[in-house]
């Protein structure tokens, strides 16, 4: 990714709303629930975005994927989660991050492969 002003201002305004987004799912769902499904969406909203090439541009990836899904997913509560789960029960906390892990990437696949579909009808 060039940097320069356009695209710093672009990734902050994305990742900004994105974290506030994530923000409010936090006080709607709860901290669990939350992360998976920011997590899961974001994974989701990526594999979109990459599968559609209206979408793959400096200004794009820099508002959406860097900036957007940045904010709004949450490698670091995602990781927190794992390590409260395992002092509580180690094999839990194991199955439960290789599930939610598997389901971000089926979500990032199947969102990829429908952008992908969408974008070749159109072109037909």
């Amino acid at each position: 990714m060039q940097i320069n002003s356009k695209t710093i201002r672009l990734t902050f305004l994305g990742g900004a709303f994105g974290t506030l987004i994530r923000f409010a799912l936090l006080f709607l769902f709860g901290e669990f629930f939350a992360i998976v499904l920011v997590n899961v969406l974001g994974s989701a909203l990526i594999g979109w975005l990459n599968g559609n090439k209206k979408y793959d541009s400096l200004e794009q990836n820099a508002l959406w994927k860097t900036g957007f899904a940045g904010g709004f997913t949450t490698m670091s509560g995602f990781a927190t989660l794992t390590v409260l789960y395992a002092q509580w029960s180690p094999a839990i906390a194991i199955v439960g991050t290789l599930f939610i892990t598997a389901i971000g990437l089926g979500s990032y696949w199947l969102s990829f492969k429908q952008a992908r579909k969408n974008s070749s009808a159109k072109n037909d």
